[in-house]
């Protein structure tokens, strides 16, 4: 169901973007996202808010397997991968399991993309971790290659005026 590194080459967005810049590019080019997640994914939502007795939580991103029917969480990370990402991600697959997973439902799995990661220490975060969760890495267009490439409404207007 995973794959290490996802390219995300058609996002335009800046070095040094921040989490929500990213999950706004990845929503607003969701045909593509989905492309590069690979086939049978669906989108549910993003920033999916939980309750907790009071305390809100939002997913950044949740889609549903249609293959494999079950939910896919989905956190990003703008930075290289910490330990502590791992807590996080398995506590939002929790509530996924509760509060969404019906009994029909295979069990929700996690996904965490970061910029970049070392994977002996993704090995031993998750050695503890009870979750089936996947961490992988994404690769944006470099700003170089991106400032160079004609903008969509500039390929747009080429396409219409031949």
């Amino acid at each position: 169901m995973t794959k290490d590194p996802y390219v995300f080459d058609f996002l335009r967005i800046e070095p040094g973007h921040a989490e929500r810049e990213l999950e706004q590019a990845l929503v607003e080019r969701i045909i593509e996202t989905l492309g590069e997640l690979g086939s049978g994914f669906s989108f549910v939502g993003r920033q999916i808010p939980f309750d907790v007795d009071g305390d809100e939580f939002f997913v950044d991103l949740l889609f549903f397997h249609v293959e494999q029917l079950r939910y896919v969480v989905v956190e990003l990370k703008v930075g290289k991968f910490k330990p502590e990402y791992v807590g996080q991600l398995g506590f939002y697959v929790e509530l996924v399991e509760d509060q969404l997973r019906r009994p029909a439902h295979a069990a929700t799995v996690g996904l965490l993309l970061c910029i970049d990661k070392n994977d002996r220490v993704v090995r031993y975060a998750l050695a503890g971790s009870n979750h089936p969760i996947a961490i992988a890495s994404y690769d944006l267009l470099p700003p170089a290659e991106q400032a160079v490439l004609p903008s969509e409404a500039e390929l747009q207007r080429a396409l219409d005026n031949p």
